[in-house]
């Protein structure tokens, strides 16, 4: 993966790590990614069947004639340029109500300068200025509400309707935030804080037992379940994999190395997206499903009518192209500006 950034946010003991990649200094914060000791699978060459469900993914793709990333989703394969600027911008999350699209992510303004931001059919919103730094992970919908989390200036934040609130820590403030869901009158938020893995319910801060520096992925409520992916600096044999009302659960059978990037939880069934030392592939429960072709990130994991989707970025023809895969078998996505980017995030919904 070379200097690759991973598309997501986490604070890792002293090191923040924001959503943005390629270079090292390229992001304001930077992620470590394992070493890419991916092989490639046998390609599949079964087409596959796109029309089962409406697939949203966002992400990044680099503009040759801009020299920077431009933030672009893709609704069934169909990409939305959302950016044309000459640095680097990102959707980090995606969700849809109805027939809009929200987006959310970062800009760069010409300075350099990250501005935490979402998108609304196209049409960009700023809740941050160019006085700090500041990126977004998560983007919830609830009636005409619109709730955003991430990070501003090293501190967990979410908004509602633009209005910024701090995140306090079990330690205090500082950290970042991954995930979002409301349910009912309660809101769940994921992410860290001082290097720790953390959720929020109703913004009180609880730190999840057995944790290792690292943060808490993104977050699933099912019924009164809570579940937590978590997401540690490399590769580990032995790591708890996700969190399910504050009990760890550990996946695999101690002879891979795994790192968990997103949950989804359908009906009885727990699917975790990761990172392998064999390849990226997914946990269907306690079952590793590798997926086909050269899959070098997985970022996002969505299920629908027992259809499991994966997004991330593979190398194909010699470039490292946003991919989705459905039940494992691989689509490569471009945009009109280019094809080497990657996606970060997922959301499908019923045709």
């Amino acid at each position: 993966m070379n200097n690759k950034i991973v598309a997501y946010l986490a604070l890792i003991l002293t090191l923040l790590f924001a959503a943005c990649k390629k270079d090292a200094g390229k992001g304001p914060f930077v992620k470590v990614v394992p070493k890419d000791t991916t092989k490639t699978t046998p390609q599949d060459t079964t087409p596959v069947n796109t029309n089962t469900a409406n697939v949203y993914v966002g992400g990044t793709v680099f503009d040759s004639l801009a020299n920077a990333y431009q933030a672009v989703y893709w609704k069934n394969q169909v990409p939305v340029v959302l950016t044309h600027i000459k640095k680097t911008a990102s959707v980090n999350a995606i969700t849809v109500q109805g027939n809009d699209v929200y987006a959310a992510g970062y800009v760069q303004d010409e300075n350099g300068n990250y501005i935490a931001a979402y998108w609304k059919n196209g049409v960009q919103v700023n809740l941050t200025d160019n006085t700090t730094s500041a990126s977004t992970s998560a983007i919830v919908i609830q009636g005409n509400d619109v709730y955003v989390t991430g990070f501003v200036d090293f501190n967990a934040v979410y908004w509602k309707n633009g209005q910024r609130f701090v995140l306090q820590g079990v330690n205090g403030p500082g950290g970042s935030t991954e995930g979002m869901v409301i349910q009912g009158s309660d809101i769940y938020i994921s992410g860290n804080s001082r290097g720790l893995p953390t959720f929020w319910k109703n913004f009180i801060p609880a730190t999840l037992p057995n944790s290792k520096p690292g943060y808490a992925g993104n977050i699933a409520v099912q019924n009164s379940d809570v579940y937590v992916t978590a997401s540690y600096p490399k590769l580990n044999k032995a790591n708890v994999t996700y969190w399910k009302n504050s009990i760890p659960v550990t996946l695999g059978d101690g002879t891979i190395a795994i790192l968990a990037t997103k949950l989804a939880v359908s009906g009885p069934d727990v699917y975790v997206a990761c990172f392998t030392e064999k390849g990226g592939g997914y946990f269907k429960n306690d079952k590793l499903n590798f997926l086909s072709g050269s899959a070098a990130d997985v970022y996002g994991i969505a299920v629908i009518n027992n259809d499991v989707y994966i997004a991330g970025q593979s190398t194909y023809q010699k470039k490292s192209v946003p991919t989705v895969w459905k039940n494992s078998k691989p689509l490569y996505l471009s945009a009109p500006i280019g094809k080497s980017g990657y996606l970060s995030c997922i959301a499908v919904t019923a045709l």
